[in-house]
């Protein structure tokens, strides 16, 4: 049974000859309920919305915290990794200029040794600098033929493994006359007359450049062997042991 209805415009509806109050709300009752129904389901779904959007925000700011905690730890990452290459790199640079250092030309006594043999007759070598990544030679050479001698020496050089022969050049050339020796001086008047000795011979000064070989580790240690330079060779050989060479 359906509750009584409070319609205060009864006794104007009937003078208006208008339905009453029930009758209209039993006649649109289906209305209201279906507009009821449909207001429901309107506001159901723009709760149903909400949550979902609710629920996508909290998942996509969940998402932004992870790359972004990601990303920090990449960028962490990255910078431990160029930091540990770049160690790497200065080690191996270190451990190249050791090797380049105890594996020198330069400072072997192979080198001397060469120029030992390949220093022709005549010849006087008064200095054997590096400077640089080239061999400077100073000496004179005695006449007669001391230009001959000099030209004898470049040849030897070019053909030394040591350097590079098409870089052996002569750098300078300067001829040194005879220094005269002076006489004996008089003595008392009983005194016998000594025989003046010969001027020593004319010398050509001399400088001679080359720049030095690059040698291959095997090529380098054969060379070594040949001019008997056994501490290099051991050196070498120690140095393939631990892989700082080929």
């Amino acid at each position: 049974m359906s509750p009584p209805i409070l319609d205060l415009l009864r006794e104007r509806r009937k003078e208006l000859g208008q339905e009453s109050m029930v009758s209209a709300l039993q006649d649109r009752r289906p209305l209201l309920l279906r507009g009821a129904l449909i207001g429901a389901i309107v506001l159901g779904g723009s709760i149903l919305a909400t949550a979902l959007v609710f629920l996508r925000f909290q998942f996509v700011r969940m998402q932004t915290a992870q790359l972004t905690r990601f990303e920090a730890e990449s960028t962490q990452l990255q910078a431990e990794m160029a930091a540990s290459r770049a160690k790497l790199e200065q080690l191996a640079a270190t451990n190249r200029n050791l090797t380049e250092g105890l594996t020198t030309l330069r400072t072997s006594s192979a080198l001397l040794a060469d120029l030992q043999l390949r220093t022709p007759e005549g010849i006087q070598i008064q200095s054997a600098e590096a400077e640089g990544t080239n061999l400077v030679l100073k000496g004179q050479a005695l006449d007669p033929l001391a230009f001959a001698r000099i030209n004898a020496l470049q040849l030897e050089l070019s053909r030394s493994p040591l350097l590079n022969p098409k870089g052996v050049a002569l750098v300078k050339l300067e001829r040194v006359p005879p220094s005269a020796t002076p006489t004996g001086q008089a003595g008392t008047a009983t005194a016998t007359a000594t025989p003046a000795p010969a001027p020593a011979p004319a010398t050509v000064r001399f400088e001679l450049s080359g720049p030095f070989a690059t040698l291959p580790p095997a090529r380098q240690l054969g060379v070594m062997r040949q001019l008997g330079s056994e501490g290099m060779v051991r050196r070498l050989q120690l140095l393939q042991a631990e892989g700082l060479i080929p």
